[in-house]
């Protein structure tokens, strides 16, 4: 979800993990097929802690960069703030929606009355009050404050607090997505006084942060990682009392080491999407490996124009070549599925027996290479080139750029890569001139909250932040803005099912793989979910020991 350069380009509903070292860190060698196995037998949370577990070190693949919730991208920062900073809503380990910090109302479907607790006060001690959640809010909302969500408030307002412990948002039409976004990065609470006395200095190493969750900041050093310690004062007495003593979130770049340090105990956890050696550490007696459902997608973005993957038949004919389990066994080590359409049922946080009965009424996206041959001479596109977007530093990348490039030649096609180093593939989503020079890349994508329409919103609404092809079908615009404005669940969701039908047939992206969210742990932890909420939520309130 790396987005450091461009303030606000990440558009309402989506978080999206863009420079895809996370998948296999930069400077491993290129994966090969281990052992791993798939599963549908999908976790939730995992065995609860006997005993305390002492001083924990989490891994995620680079360092956190910043405590400022509103600048927070990517993997390292949303495993990291949501321990430490309480959002107005929360997501729950099974990705439903409750309620967080606060409780909210609606008078009318233009208005949310919200609620703080009585008994939430901030490390310091001080209350929160109505005036720092307007505050923390309206920084999110700002257009000059260098965070990343104004366009999640695009339907807002005003903000104001009515009392002590409660504040009102008005909108200027109704907006179901807001709850959502709410209960992610951008509806953390942070102490107003605190924020504006630091100044630019706020979330940064020497300017920390002061906020009301689980655990609250001990120290922060670059590369010695974000020390946290369990708040003993947390108000929330509905979520456990980590089991622990200090948990510290540090960047582990490469696979070796962090395989190395999860079997021999110095790295206690990680959540890790496309471990290359996922087989050997199932297999490790010392290792415990937990897979839960789907969430994220690992899709090809379109960003062309012109040429064969502008037509809806070429990415079609590009589509039926790929061998997507060829992909799956080599970079996800079989822990992951075809996809039927890019958002899969961990995102289906609600009406989940609507969203699995359309889900699999969509084919699956197998590899028929016979009728993909026929389909592009059909197309027209047999001997036109395409670019496509790759880094031969992101093994996961380079794996999936071949596998593209395969099936591409294979259906008569031209194939130019452009090849940028790890630290510039995150241009690609940020920088017209190179996502306009390519006619698609390799992206591993989430929204903030489990909605499908999170995700679908960034890449096929007019103005998403994913949306460099210029995608624009009105029956996808006209279902997923009266998702957005539908209270009643059953009903949104199946304005959301229209929009998908249309999404996938015309593969607006074309999805590569439904990857499982894996846990891997050390055998001496045990207690935190295996679901995506660990991006968003206080995953680590139920860690300790086992």
């Amino acid at each position: 979800m790396s987005k450091i350069p461009a303030p606000g380009w990440m558009a309402l509903g989506a978080g999206a993990l863009v420079c895809a070292v996370a998948l296999s860190a930069c400077g491993a060698k290129p994966p090969t097929k281990q052992s791993g196995q798939a599963t549908t037998d999908y976790t939730v949370l995992t065995p609860k802690p006997t005993t305390q577990a002492g001083d924990v070190v989490w891994a995620t693949y680079r360092e956190t960069q910043t405590l400022d919730p509103i600048k927070a991208f990517d993997y390292p920062e949303n495993t990291v703030d949501p321990l430490l900073c309480d959002s107005l809503l929360r997501q729950s380990p099974d990705m439903t929606l409750v309620p967080g910090i606060a409780t909210y109302t609606a008078p009318s479907s233009t208005e949310y009355d919200f609620t703080l607790n009585s008994k939430a006060t901030f490390w310091d001690g001080s209350p929160v009050t109505a005036q720092d959640a307007v505050f923390s809010l309206q920084r999110a909302m700002s257009t000059t404050a260098g965070g990343y969500y104004p366009q999640v408030f695009d339907r807002v307002k005003s903000i104001e607090a009515t009392g002590q412990k409660t504040f009102t948002i008005h909108l200027k039409q109704p907006d179901q997505w807001l709850l959502g976004e709410l209960s992610a990065t951008p509806g953390e609470v942070v102490e107003k006084s605190y924020a504006e006395a630091k100044g630019k200095a706020f979330g940064t190493v020497t300017g920390r942060t002061m906020c009301s969750g689980p655990y609250k900041l001990d120290s922060w050093k670059t590369g010695q990682g974000v020390k946290m310690v369990p708040n003993p004062d947390y108000w929330d007495t509905s979520i456990p009392k980590p089991q622990l003593k200090s948990l510290t979130v540090n960047g582990v770049p490469d696979d070796a080491t962090l395989t190395a340090g999860l079997t021999s105990g110095s790295i206690d956890g990680d959540y890790g999407t496309g471990i290359s050696t996922l087989g050997q550490l199932e297999k490790n007696p010392s290792v415990k490996v937990y897979q839960g459902a789907p969430y994220a997608t690992v899709s090809m973005v379109i960003s062309a124009t012109k040429g064969p993957l502008a037509s809806v038949d070429g990415r079609k004919a590009l589509s039926e070549a790929i061998d997507r389990q060829g992909i799956i066994d080599t970079v996800y080590q079989g822990a992951g599925t075809i996809p039927h359409a890019a958002a899969a049922s961990g995102t289906w946080g609600y009406a989940k027996s609507s969203f699995q009965k359309a889900y699999d009424a969509l084919p699956p996206l197998n590899q028929n290479l016979e009728k993909a041959k026929a389909d592009a001479k059909t197309a027209g596109i047999v001997g036109q080139t395409i670019t496509v977007g790759t880094s031969s530093g992101i093994p996961s990348i380079s794996t999936e750029t071949l596998a593209i490039q395969q099936a591409a030649e294979a259906i008569g096609l031209k194939v130019k890569l452009k090849n940028v180093s790890p630290s510039n593939y995150i241009n690609f989503f940020i920088d017209p001139k190179y996502f306009g020079s390519v006619d698609t890349f390799t992206t591993v994508n989430y929204g903030d909250y489990a909605d499908p329409a999170a995700l679908y919103n960034s890449f096929t609404m007019p103005g998403g932040s994913q949306n460099f092809d210029g995608y624009n079908n009105p029956q996808v615009v006209k279902s997923m803005n009266a998702a957005r404005g539908e209270a009643d669940p059953e009903k949104r969701a199946q304005d959301v099912i229209a929009a998908q039908k249309v999404i996938t047939d015309q593969l607006a992206w074309i999805p590569l793989v439904a990857p499982n969210t894996v846990l891997v742990m050390n055998k001496k932890v045990t207690g935190p979910p295996s679901t995506f909420s660990f991006m968003f939520a206080p995953w680590a309130s139920y860690l300790g020991g086992s």
